[in-house]
């Protein structure tokens, strides 16, 4: 395991990135994910056939996939919750939406100055779901 990955097993929380603002957060449980915003989304996926609710709608901000290179869910493990069968329909969409777009922008396609900015905005985005599961004062 990496220095920017977390053990799955021990957290309540999994905040899955590939948005390079988060890398040196250390007061928050991020799981980097390399690649593109599918490869983030499918993450998400896979958490939640583990058990893991999706706590924030995978296409916030109303960014397509050619639009913003970078995407961040916050998965929430609660056993007594059961399986969050509306969040996998969510990022099943989500997931369709990155297949059926024929120009995703990936993080290695972004100029820097572009990716500064969405990774910015992503930042930004997820403030408001950081501050109501209680990992960001």
């Amino acid at each position: 395991m990496s220095a920017r990955e977390v053990n799955v097993v021990s957290c309540r929380f999994i905040l899955l990135t590939n948005n390079p603002r988060y890398k040196d957060r250390t007061d928050l449980p991020v799981q980097f994910v390399g690649g593109a915003g599918k490869d983030v989304i499918t993450a998400g996926r896979d958490l939640i056939h583990q058990g893991w609710a999706l706590q924030n709608h995978p296409l916030y901000g109303n960014f397509r996939p050619h639009q913003q290179p970078f995407r961040t869910l916050l998965m929430k493990k609660d056993e007594k919750a059961g399986f969050d069968e509306y969040g996998l329909n969510l990022i099943e969409e989500a997931a369709l939406v990155y297949t059926n777009d024929p120009y995703p922008l990936t993080p290695e396609q972004t100029p820097p100055r572009m990716a500064a900015d969405c990774s910015e905005i992503d930042f930004e985005l997820m403030k408001e779901t950081l501050l109501k599961n209680n990992l960001i004062h």
